[in-house]
């Protein structure tokens, strides 16, 4: 507890930090700017073009979601300069998250906050490469790739200490976990603000017109919404055929539930939730854990080619199993290899019956040999079985912890034990007394 503690004084301070180091930013970049010269209504289209992309929000694959505002910030920082891309980062952040999202006024000031250092250093990194604000050139591109990844991996890493410092964890292992799955929207996004500002730079001689006009700023950002639109509805789509799968899966979880009378209705579902919980505290990567959720819904699947006279035991015991219920690991292996994608799934399917000690079976993995994501199924399995009763009562969560902690080291992966504990404890699932004594006895037998 003593730790939690101090980690929220950390994550206040550290927001505090980043509120006014993009405060400070703000006041020594004031109009007029002295890099671009805008008039009002370019600068209000560009604010209006950048709120619009804020709001386009995409899920990823694997977890977690990005807005399409990257393509209009890093147009911006290269064709019109630190000062009024800041400017309308911040005045953006105000907008669409605080009159239409309607989120807190700390959640507002820090992702600003975060928003303004992160195209900071990158217009400070492409002015060091040789990049020259409004001046876009081949010679140039080394400067523009260099502003692109201090972005990509600055805006990622802000979020990721913040988040490590709420819930734990080493912020470099959330970073590199986070980094992957933005590397391609970033990307992508990146390119499109390089033609925003190639655009935008050559604005004139596309409309063949001697200065730039009303006409040309609608023109650009007319322009500016098409290949931004694109991107949102391909990440979009690709969410939702995410989100399709992971529904059709539970779908089939809670089929074999159904036909196996011994399984109580939802259990798939909730092994599959707890094991993902985990996964994540654990600081899986991203697809990690999806994987985990898909071997959660899918555990038993292979019982389907049990007869059902052998499936009636109770959960709550720990006791050895027939010939013919330890096949169903094997066969769900079987069921799912097929399936490309489920393919790491399938082989946490195989495993969630390996033992620590190596009793196990079907192939008598022990330690760190069962694969991790094995590990987690195996015990949200035996904690959900605890706490939904099979064959007998069921018990407390303080309950089923203590029995799962008699059985760390033997069955279960001790580490798991303890962040499974955490975890409970911090879903508020356990009570102070019993996370305590769980504690304090993982602390005593490592």
């Amino acid at each position: 507890m003593r730790g939690e503690r101090g980690r929220r004084k950390l994550l206040g301070l550290y927001v505090l930090l980043v509120v006014v180091g993009g405060a400070l930013a703000l006041a020594l970049h004031l109009p007029p700017w002295p890099e671009a010269w805008l008039t009002v209504w370019e600068f209000l289209a560009f604010l209006g073009l950048a709120v619009i992309l804020d709001l386009m929000v995409v899920p990823l694959a694997g977890g977690g979601a990005a807005s399409t505002s990257f393509a209009i910030y890093f147009g911006g920082l290269l064709a019109l300069g630190t000062g009024p891309t800041i400017w309308a980062a911040a005045m953006a952040s105000l907008w669409s998250e605080g009159l239409l999202k309607r989120r807190s006024l700390v959640k507002i000031a820090f992702n600003a906050g975060h928003s303004i250092l992160s195209l900071l250093a990158a217009g400070l990194i492409y002015s060091w490469a040789g990049g020259t604000i409004g001046s876009l050139k081949p010679e140039r591109m080394p400067a523009v790739a260099l502003a692109a990844a201090t972005l990509w991996v600055l805006e990622t890493a802000w979020v990721a200490f913040a988040v490590a410092l709420e819930r734990g964890g080493a912020a470099w292992r959330r970073l590199l976990s986070a980094l992957k799955p933005m590397l391609v929207l970033d990307a992508a996004l990146a390119s499109v603000g390089l033609l925003l500002a190639l655009l935008y730079q050559g604005s004139g001689r596309l409309l063949a017109q001697q200065e730039q006009g009303h006409g040309t700023l609608f023109f650009l950002v007319a322009i500016a919404t098409i290949p931004s639109g694109l991107l949102y509805y391909a990440y979009r789509l690709q969410g939702h055929l995410h989100q399709t799968y992971a529904q059709s899966l539970q779908t089939l979880g809670s089929l074999v539930e159904a036909k196996l009378q011994h399984l109580q209705p939802s259990h798939g579902e909730q092994v599959a939730t707890l094991a993902a919980a985990l996964a994540q505290a654990l600081e899986l990567p991203a697809a990690q854990v999806e994987q985990v959720r898909y071997a959660g819904y899918l555990h038993d699947i292979g019982k389907v080619g049990v007869p059902a006279r052998f499936l009636n035991r109770s959960r709550d015991s720990f006791e050895g199993e027939s010939a013919q219920v330890r096949l169903h690991p094997e066969l769900g292996l079987q069921i799912l290899t097929p399936v490309q994608f489920l393919r790491p799934a399938a082989e946490m399917v195989r495993a969630h019956h390996e033992r620590w000690d190596g009793l196990g079976y079907p192939g008598r993995l022990q330690g760190a040999s069962i694969p991790v994501g094995a590990r987690i199924l195996a015990l949200a399995d035996a904690y959900c079985g605890l706490t939904n009763g099979y064959g007998q009562a069921p018990v407390t969560p303080d309950q089923a912890m203590l029995r799962l902690r008699e059985s760390a080291g033997s069955r279960f992966d001790p580490r798991l034990v303890e962040a499974l504990t955490r975890l409970l404890r911090a879903q508020g699932h356990l009570s102070a007394e019993v996370a305590s004594y769980l504690a304090y006895v993982g602390a005593s037998l490592r």
